[in-house]
């Protein structure tokens, strides 16, 4: 009882209001916050195939090997999400269009340039198939990569 009159005399009201509980804030994480900058700009800045990654987008699996590779630090790939979501990052599918797709140079090389090679095609090999020579089509395999908030990959 004298403890609280104490902290009420001491503080007033706002004395007798508990605390934070738990860990503090960056305690007791796997990863430094020089580390972590460092990631965060590696990611935003380049892809990682130029880091001779087998990799198209960066998702937790790129991400995880990115910090093995940069930091020499293991980590599950769950723990490399909670990162990846402190971080502002989320999983989004690139756009359906390119950036600077010129639809009139489509159209010229649909009249001009596709008609050859499709007369090429039924010569050597009969008929025109949408798919490649296992004859398997290429459907949508964009997959998701992790980018900034409203920053698509």
């Amino acid at each position: 009882m004298k403890k609280i009159i104490r902290l009420y005399e001491e503080g007033g009201a706002a004395g007798l209001k508990p605390g934070r509980r738990g860990r503090r804030t960056g305690d007791k994480r796997s990863l430094s916050e020089e580390q972590e900058l460092r990631l965060q700009r590696l990611i935003c800045d380049k892809r990682p195939e130029q880091l001779k990654m087998d990799f198209a987008l960066w998702n937790r699996g790129a991400i995880r090997q990115l910090i093995e590779q940069e930091c020499g630090i293991s980590m599950p790939i769950r723990t490399v999400g909670h990162y990846l979501k402190r971080w502002g990052f989320t999983p989004q599918k690139p756009i359906r269009r390119a950036y600077e797709q010129r639809p009139e140079a489509v159209k010229q090389w649909l009249n001009e340039q596709y008609p050859d090679i499709a007369k090429r095609a039924r010569t050597e090999g009969g008929e025109i198939h949408w798919g490649d020579e296992t004859g398997l089509v290429n459907t949508d395999v964009r997959g998701r990569g992790f980018a900034p908030k409203e920053k698509h990959p």
